[in-house]
């Protein structure tokens, strides 16, 4: 994949599997086995299990409209400083992310990431 084709996956996680609660998108977008790494250690799941994960932290940035803030593509990783603003569905009140994320496509697939994300902060 060319940059552009990263940056597009990017753009396509942020604005339509997250923004507009798109979950079968990840039959395209995420590989069979998918790593993620994140505060919470780091997991091997396959895109069902995906699916349901996303599911359920959509529950607290639930349809955000993302602003990439800065960007990086270097072979085969995107890496992404983002900011969500959505509403957390526990709550009903607004809710903002910042993210850091790394993301390894192979094929075209998501096959592993890397992410902190600091939910109730804004470093826009």
């Amino acid at each position: 994949m060319d940059d552009s084709e990263l940056r597009a996956f990017v753009r396509t996680w942020f604005g339509e599997v997250w923004g507009q609660g798109r979950l079968d998108l990840l039959d395209t977008l995420v590989a069979d086995t998918y790593v993620r790494h994140s505060a919470s250690g780091n997991v091997v799941v396959g895109r069902e299990q995906a699916k349901k994960d996303l599911a359920q932290y959509m529950r607290v940035l639930h349809r955000p409209d993302t602003v990439i803030d800065d960007q990086v593509v270097q072979g085969d990783r995107v890496w992404t400083r983002a900011t969500s603003r959505g509403v957390n569905l526990e709550t009903g009140e607004p809710s903002v992310a910042s993210w850091l994320i790394v993301q390894r496509l192979q094929d075209g697939r998501l096959v592993e990431s890397w992410s902190a994300t600091l939910y109730g902060v804004d470093w826009t």
